[in-house]
């Protein structure tokens, strides 16, 4: 400890200056000792043992008392000194050394009492001795526990600035130490990775010099953090400014940009000598980033072609629209629809289908320029927007589209001339004549294409000239929203008969349309009504006025149920959920006695959404009927996708299964599946009595047709089937 070698050294000068009053021998005995002493302080500082420290203090009580001696005795001016070895050990030793050492300081007070005695040492001093005993005692242990608590703080701080610093370097994400210019005086090993440079040479540098020298971001942000500094003014407490938080680009090692985010905040200090730093934590965000842009990739994009999607499609259209108000009718709508496509799906698989439909989309890319759009519409639905072109550039391109896919096709194995591509063609001049909208016309286009024999463009002409179906269209479109208008649309009821008993317990609800005097069939209208858009329109009311209908039924049969279709349009569309939900509540109808039918190939267009909203209905209790089952190849394949609760046979098996040992074996396979799966099975086309002998045979839980009764009126269908208790003959 060398402030008490120090304090020891001038106590021993003092006793060496002239005159003395001792003798030479215990000057020199003094020196002596003050020598041992310096001498277990050096090699105490060398070997860093603390146990020499110690007992240098120990010999400072003889060096002491020969100090006493040599300065004239107890009249001494250095007898204070009695209590330097007390104060050394107290900082130096244990409790232990400050007991021992206040006995020592008695001792050394009293001995020369004892030894010399008077006239330099009187007998009275040993009243001193006690006290300065007392005192070295008190004044040890006040000085140790001071001592003690400065050595816990010490080390409490020592533990935290250690834990401090290992935070800062193994931190997960990078940190770095700025000084007031914006230079890292420190770096941590995150940050090194981040930018692929090592910690310590990233020292000195200027931040920004880690960003892109054509990005500013970095800059912008530590300029924030300087001037909102500057602004404070007198900072009279420490503590740190606001933080700022900024999405910035370094660039690491590689030359490759790093997406982070910087959050940064001055820490400032009252001490005129501590500048202010600004501590900032880089966070690598870029996986982040890419995440968010996939996200917001997908929001417009189609997923398995990468073209725009409907949402896209329909907000590019939108803008365009209003050019086109605002600057003249220029550009055209392409819808194209892929011809016979189901069939490459249920003969060579949706691999292959999906796969064709990622080509086509590269196909129709490379068939236009790049400020058009292109995207698919949903299944095998692609529609192209043509910013710029008249009539004849929307033919041009159309047609080159059709030959485009035919050649692709014919190159593919099991494809060859079966899949082809239709196109309707209309342009903006052409759909400013119409009040109807621009997609809806291209779509009613491309049916003439389709039905003038496929593989081929049909155009909107422009002007007053119509071909006679698209004029037919428009009517029926007219019809259809007049008829929802007006309540137009009527429904009739076909008896479902239960075979087990032989009654009528259910019914198919079959809608028609009221023209004038005539009735008019589906089949000529719900096509135009699911290209327009308002097929969830007509389900929807045909879904309100079936369970009306149903209530009424129920009074003459309380386990009466209806079946009632739905279009592949209006398959989770929010109109349809909400109207089944509150015609349920409305007309107090259990929802077991509701039996939604999606047809096969309806819900096969979108498999995710026919069975997300059959589960939605199903918590509800609605049951489920797959119709038309059989009509596509891959039947069998949907048994395992779809939630239903009845299996309504396809009449292309049931028709002649009296006389076909084929249908016979296709209907047995399908009668044994269902019932293994724990589904009803329901026979359509049953139009003969063998037909429905054979159906009882081979297990079919249900008949429908005109053997069991053909659709009627509600009243008729009442007075026929409701009023007697079994509908048909057992045959």
């Amino acid at each position: 400890m060398r402030p008490f070698g120090a304090v020891a050294g001038i106590g021993l000068l003092t006793a060496l200056v002239p005159p003395h009053q001792a003798p030479a021998w215990v000057l020199l005995a003094a020196s002596a000792n003050y020598v041992l002493i310096a001498v277990l302080l050096v090699l105490s500082a060398r070997t860093g043992k603390p146990g020499l420290s110690i007992a240098a203090a120990y010999v400072a009580f003889p060096f002491v008392v020969l100090l006493r001696e040599a300065g004239g005795g107890q009249s001494s001016g250095l007898s204070s000194m009695v209590f330097l070895p007390v104060l050394w050990l107290a900082v130096t030793g244990v409790r232990r050394d400050v007991y021992v050492a206040s006995l020592l300081t008695g001792a050394i007070i009293l001995a020369p009492v004892l030894l010399i005695g008077p006239p330099r040492y009187p007998v009275e001093d040993w009243r001193r001795a006690l006290v300065m005993l007392a005192i070295a005692f008190v004044l040890g242990r006040v000085v140790q526990r001071i001592v003690e608590r400065l050595e816990r703080e010490t080390k409490f701080a020592q533990s935290a600035t250690e834990r401090s610093e290992r935070l800062f370097l193994d931190a997960p994400h990078g940190i770095a130490v700025l000084d007031d210019k914006g230079r890292i005086e420190l770096a941590n090993d995150a940050l090194g990775a981040i930018v692929g440079v090592p910690p310590d040479e990233l020292v000195g540098k200027l931040l920004t010099d880690l960003a892109p020298a054509d990005d500013g971001t970095v800059g912008a942000h530590v300029g924030r953090i300087l001037n909102h500094e500057a602004t404070l003014g007198l900072v009279v407490d420490e503590g740190s400014s606001p933080s700022t938080v900024s999405d910035c680009v370094l660039r690491n090692a590689r030359g490759q940009n790093v997406h982070v985010a910087l959050n940064s905040r001055m820490l400032m200090h009252n001490d005129l000598n501590e500048p202010d730093v600004i501590l900032v934590s880089v966070v690598d965000v870029s996986e982040r980033r890419r995440y968010q842009d996939r996200l917001a990739h997908l929001v417009d994009h189609d997923v398995l072609t990468g073209l725009a999607n409907r949402r896209r499609f329909d907000n590019e259209l939108q803008r365009h629209l209003e050019r086109a108000r605002r600057y003249g009718q220029n550009g055209a709508v392409l819808l194209l629809d892929l011809d016979n496509f189901k069939q490459v799906n249920d003969s060579l698989g949706h691999n292959a289908g999906d796969q064709l439909l990622v080509t086509i989309g590269g196909l129709l890319r490379r068939s236009v320029r790049q400020t058009d759009v292109v995207a698919r519409l949903g299944g095998d639905e692609f529609a192209v927007l043509l910013t710029d072109g008249d009539q004849t550039v929307a033919a041009r391109i159309a047609q080159d589209i059709v030959d485009r896919v035919g050649k692709h096709a014919a190159t593919l194995d099991g494809v060859n001339r079966r899949v082809t591509a239709s196109v309707g063609a209309v342009t903006f001049q052409a759909a400013s004549e119409h009040s109807t909208d621009i997609l809806a016309l291209a779509d009613m286009t491309m049916y003439d294409a389709k039905e003038a024999g496929r593989n081929q463009i049909a155009i909107l002409p422009e002007g007053e000239t119509r071909p006679p179906r698209f004029s037919a269209r428009l009517q029926w479109q007219s019809r259809i929203e007049e008829a929802l208008e007006h309540d137009r649309f009527e429904l009739h009821l076909q008896p479902i008969m239960n075979l087990a008993n032989d009654r009528i317990s259910s019914a198919e609800v079959l809608l028609r349309l009221r023209d004038q005097d005539e009735l008019v069939p589906p089949t000529r209208f719900v096509y135009i009504a699911e290209r327009t858009g308002l097929m969830p329109q007509v389900d929807a009311w045909v879904v309100e006025h079936s369970l009306e209908m149903l209530t009424q039924l129920r009074q003459h049969d309380p386990d009466f149920e209806l079946e009632v279709n739905l279009s592949g349009h209006s398959i989770g569309h929010p109109d349809i959920e909400r109207t089944i939900r509150e015609s349920l509540a409305r007309h107090d109808v259990d929802p077991a006695a509701l039996i939604l039918e999606i047809t096969e190939t309806a819900a096969v267009a979108d498999v995710g959404l026919a069975r997300a909203f059959a589960e939605r209905m199903t918590d509800l209790g609605c049951a489920f009927a797959l119709d038309d089952f059989g009509a596509g190849f891959g039947s069998f394949y949907y048994l395992k996708h779809l939630l239903f609760d009845y299996v309504k046979i396809d009449g292309e098996f049931v028709a002649h299964v009296h006389e076909s040992q084929v249908d016979r074996t296709i209907m047995r396979s399908i009668v044994g599946i269902a019932k293994d799966l724990g589904k009803r099975t329901v026979a359509e086309f049953v139009s003969d009595p063998r037909i429905l002998e054979v159906c009882r045979a081979e297990g079919v839980d249900f008949a429908q047709g005109f053997l069991i009764g053909r659709p009627a009126p509600y009243d008729e269908f009442v007075e026929q089937f409701m009023r007697s208790s079994v509908t048909a003959p057992r045959v």
